[in-house]
């Protein structure tokens, strides 16, 4: 019951199931197989969410980069050459470098050339430059954190709808193998026998309209598997992989533990804190001085070569005084919003406990239910092998009916537990050993 399975994912993929009987069925061939593994690399190359989530990623680096260079000093050239009239001194715009027009020596325009070079390095402010750099390192931790979380998502959807297209693949050939047979049983039976041959035939066109309900069912899966990988729902996909059975041994106490260390929404609210926290500080910052300071050379002219000479260095001391309270309405505001991520903490951390402890509840049903199962069907293939060569054609129809019932609540039990571990790993927020 654990041999490899290859399903191609297409809209007749499931005739692939058709192999008991003396024609093989024809089946576009896939452009490629693809494992477990393999199929969540290739969502994770695929999927738009991730992509953005990577994007915001470098967006924050980017940022604390920026944040990193009020540290530098800022140097710079200005250049100038300038023809104008003026009857009184006159200073250009700021966009030219504010230079300082003398009047013009007669009614002819004049020129005037001019180069400044200039230095501006900060020397203090109020812990301004150290909360910024600060607040876009954690914003960057944030950033990361998101992409993890809509990773562990999409890891957790691919691997169910893997499950999903080989449980639909499970029920159709468990139901092909019992058609196939019931077709052979109705050789052996007499055509006289009405009443046989009617109870043969209902559960035939039982088989056929279940069959068909389950290839439509497989359709839908494949539809969500291909939807999921984030290709195009025409593409001829296939795969290959095992729905066997998983042992499963974890203490409770263990796995919620582990979920406080590694949910990415409580890390993210860690975060989330550290940048209140900062942002209080920034708001603090604006009531301390900023100290600069500054330095200029420049050249000037009305012609060449420039010999006059001008140069400054200034140190520059801005103190805010009264901004009509403002900034003691931000620091509050701050604060509350510092708060408010406390107390959303402590729900995050009440959902992501109920969210293991719902996930666990549903692993260890599925393997009790898996094991109770297996061991159902095999007293049950025990008990009706003897009815194999039995001349009574309406036991062994019953026998069929049974074991169906019994194989596809076995299947059924396996896939429950392997989604429901999948689903526990997400839970946890880390990898759990089968």
């Amino acid at each position: 019951m654990t041999r490899k399975l290859i399903l191609s994912l297409s809209f007749l993929g499931a005739c692939s199931l058709c192999l008991p009987r003396p024609a093989v069925c024809q089946e576009p061939s896939p452009e490629q197989v693809l494992t477990l593994p393999q199929g969540i690399e290739r969502a994770l190359q695929n999927n738009q969410r991730l992509l953005m989530a990577q994007e915001d990623i470098r967006i924050s680096e980017q940022r604390l980069r920026e944040a990193q260079s009020q540290y530098f000093p800022q140097l710079g050239l200005n250049f100038n050459s300038a023809r104008y009239l003026a009857e009184q001194n006159y200073v250009m715009p700021p966009e030219f470098g504010s230079v300082l027009l003398r009047p013009s020596r007669g009614l002819e325009p004049d020129m005037f050339y001019s180069a400044r070079a200039w230095l501006k390095q900060p020397l203090y402010s109020g812990g301004r430059t150290r909360n910024t750099i600060r607040l876009s390192r954690t914003n960057l931790e944030r950033a990361r954190i998101q992409y993890e979380e809509i990773r562990s998502r999409l890891v957790f959807d691919v691997t169910k709808a893997f499950y999903d297209v080989l449980l639909c693949q499970r029920k159709i050939q468990i139901r092909v193998e019992a058609l196939n047979s019931l077709s052979a049983l109705s050789l052996s039976v007499s055509s006289e026998d009405v009443r046989r041959r009617t109870e043969l035939g209902v559960a035939q066109s039982r088989l056929r309209r279940e069959i068909a309900e389950r290839r439509r069912e497989l359709e839908s899966a494949r539809l969500t598997f291909l939807s999921v990988l984030g290709v195009e729902l025409y593409t001829q996909v296939g795969i290959q992989g095992e729905l066997t059975a998983l042992s499963f041994d974890m203490d409770l106490a263990k796995l919620l533990a582990w979920a406080q260390e590694s949910r990415s929404e409580i890390r993210q609210t860690d975060f989330q804190q550290e940048m209140d926290k900062l942002a209080v500080n920034l708001s603090q910052a604006e009531r301390f001085p900023v100290v600069a300071f500054g330095a200029a050379y420049e050249l000037n002219d009305p012609e060449f070569p420039l010999k006059t000479t001008q140069w400054s260095a200034a140190l520059n001391v801005s103190l805010p005084l009264f901004d009509g309270f403002s900034s003691r309405a931000r620091i509050r505001q701050k604060r509350m919003q510092a708060n408010q991520s406390r107390i959303r903490r402590a729900q995050i951390e009440d959902e992501v406990n109920l969210e293991v402890r719902e996930s666990y509840a549903d692993v260890v049903y599925w393997q009790n239910e898996r094991l109770r199962r297996e061991k159902e069907l095999q007293e049950a293939e025990s008990l009706t092998r003897g009815l194999e060569n039995g001349k009574d054609a309406g036991d062994r129809l019953r026998a069929k009916t049974w074991l169906i019932e019994l194989r596809e609540s076995y299947w059924e039990a396996v896939h429950g537990q392997r989604v429901a571990a999948a689903k526990l790993q997400k839970a946890v927020g880390r990898p759990l050993g089968e």
